[in-house]
């Protein structure tokens, strides 16, 4: 398979003991391509080490902010953040978004920080990869006013993470040019109605990410998340779609390159 791992965290700690080895698993089972994700400032350089030095499987990193940080938005530098954004191994910003579940910032701070990231994006002519827990209808509104006119919606897709909405959610994503992200929650059991609002988004619009090492597929439920397990969300679109695996890895690996520009 041809498989494009758009959304990982190669760089956390849980992953220190044996970095090279889960690399190594993610090519045999058929990851080509991955986006590294950094998700605060002390990610940063991080991302991009790793990012710029491997060689196998093909690697990028996103520059970003998680909502989770909002609180500390005026300790940072984003003069330092639009530099490395530049960098041509830098393919995104994110993960950015709004956080309403779990996340002790504000909602006030999280918007201000969700919107200063947008704006670099823009600048910057980046995709973005956006966070959303619990807060669609936050989401929609702030992505519908920044991306208003069609030049800019051409100028720069993203793709909603671990995406966990209803139909009207992603319709409205999709609207606005954005792919849908899907991971290992789509495996679960309890995710039917997940699937039944993934089975009526094109395929097109779909691209596959792990989350790693968070959120791992059924038969790992309980373990570590790594990229290679990328297969087993490949096999249950598959199924979901009624198409080969080899198609569903094909389409979304092209979905991914298309997004990326890569």
């Amino acid at each position: 398979m041809n498989l494009f791992e758009t959304h990982a965290h190669l760089t956390d700690a849980q992953f220190d003991l044996d970095r090279e080895a889960v690399l190594n698993r993610a090519c045999d089972a058929g990851v080509e391509t991955l986006v590294e994700i950094a998700e605060s400032p002390e990610s940063w350089e991080k991302a991009q080490a790793l990012a710029e030095k491997t060689a196998s499987p093909r690697m990028f990193w996103a520059c970003g902010f998680h909502p989770h940080y909002a609180e500390r938005q005026k300790d940072f530098n984003f003069d330092d953040m639009m530099r490395r954004t530049k960098s041509s191994s830098c393919v995104a910003v994110g993960e950015i978004g709004l956080d309403y579940a779990k996340s002790e910032s504000s909602k006030e701070n999280q918007e201000a920080l969700f919107r200063k990231t947008l704006e670099i994006a823009g600048e910057l002519n980046k995709p973005v990869i956006i966070h959303c827990r619990d807060a669609q209808a936050d989401t929609l509104r702030i992505l519908r006013s920044f991306y208003s006119g069609l030049s800019r919606r051409e100028l720069c897709m993203g793709v909603i993470h671990c995406f966990s909405g209803d139909s009207n959610f992603a319709e409205g994503c999709m609207d606005l040019g954005f792919y849908l992200g899907v991971d290992g929650p789509l495996t679960y059991p309890s995710a039917k109605g997940l699937r039944d609002v993934i089975s009526k988004v094109p395929l097109e619009k779909i691209v596959l990410e792990t989350d790693c090492p968070y959120l791992p597929p059924q038969p790992f439920r309980g373990k570590r998340n790594e990229p290679a397990y990328l297969t087993h969300v490949a096999q249950k679109l598959s199924e979901i779609f009624a198409r080969s695996e080899d198609e569903i890895s094909l389409v979304t690996a092209a979905n991914a390159r298309r997004l990326f520009r890569v």
